[in-house]
């Protein structure tokens, strides 16, 4: 497997970070984590084969991990070079309807009816989803929202993970456990209290719990500077660490 990020920022604009937003290829999946600010652009600029995604997942409904949905498809319809017939399926916590009826509503009924065969998967905590023969998606509860959503894609025998926006909590360390790699959302240097995102301490913790094999930090609400957060994050854990930056590339492998 191999991810690109297409952002590794929150909603705050920065000229170096777009919003959430992540590409994980696989044989037979080419699927993108959520669609924030500046990450459609991103999908040509870092080379990402948009044009044959299968797949699109949302964590939640904040805006900075969904606010260029509209524009997505909107490419879809319109901004295609080659004529395709294969499925694209839309995979989010139950509530999107109500998302997309609003889109509908804002943008018209053909935005989101594009040329080729559309399917929409409303998922649980505790769902699990087979892509492909050799692709297995499971997805569990985050502390965020009412509707957010961590995910893991099991590819043959490689194992990538995503937190989304989360809070901390021992059950993801459970369902992380072992992941090959694990990116994380690393909102703020010190904890917060009442806040449902993580800090630099948290993510260690909670990557070093899961004994994930690499991690990858981003989702940022401080100015990073990356050997200093390198430092913090390794006096809990241990494994090989990536501070995200748009457009970096990691192959996922065992």
């Amino acid at each position: 497997m191999k991810l690109t990020i297409l952002g590794s920022g929150t909603v705050v604009p920065n000229g170096e970070r777009n919003s959430a937003g992540y590409f994980v290829e696989a044989e037979g999946v080419r699927l993108m984590l959520d669609c924030g600010a500046g990450t459609v652009p991103a999908l040509a600029r870092y080379n990402v084969e948009w044009e044959s995604m299968t797949h699109i997942f949302l964590s939640h409904f904040h805006v900075d991990h969904i606010g260029e949905l509209a524009s997505l498809f909107f490419a879809f319809r319109h901004g295609m070079q080659k004529a395709r017939t294969a499925p694209l399926t839309l995979i989010a916590p139950r509530g999107v309807e109500r998302i997309l009826y609003h889109l509908k509503e804002a943008f018209g009924e053909k935005l989101f009816t594009p040329k080729f065969s559309f399917d929409l998967i409303e998922v649980e905590p505790g769902d699990r989803l087979r892509l492909t023969h050799d692709c297995l998606l499971s997805v569990a509860k985050t502390p965020h929202t009412a509707e957010s959503l961590a995910l893991r894609l099991d590819h043959q025998d490689c194992t990538f993970a995503y937190t989304g926006d989360t809070a901390f909590h021992i059950d993801l360390a459970r369902f992380f456990q072992r992941a090959d790699l694990l990116v994380s959302e690393c909102s703020f240097q010190e904890a917060k209290e009442g806040a449902t995102h993580l800090s630099i301490a948290e993510v260690a913790r909670l990557a070093s719990q899961a004994q994930v094999k690499k991690l990858v930090v981003t989702h940022f609400y401080f100015a990073v500077e990356e050997a200093a957060l390198q430092s913090e994050l390794q006096r809990q854990y241990h494994g090989e660490i990536f501070i995200g930056r748009d457009g970096m590339t990691i192959e996922i492998n065992r």
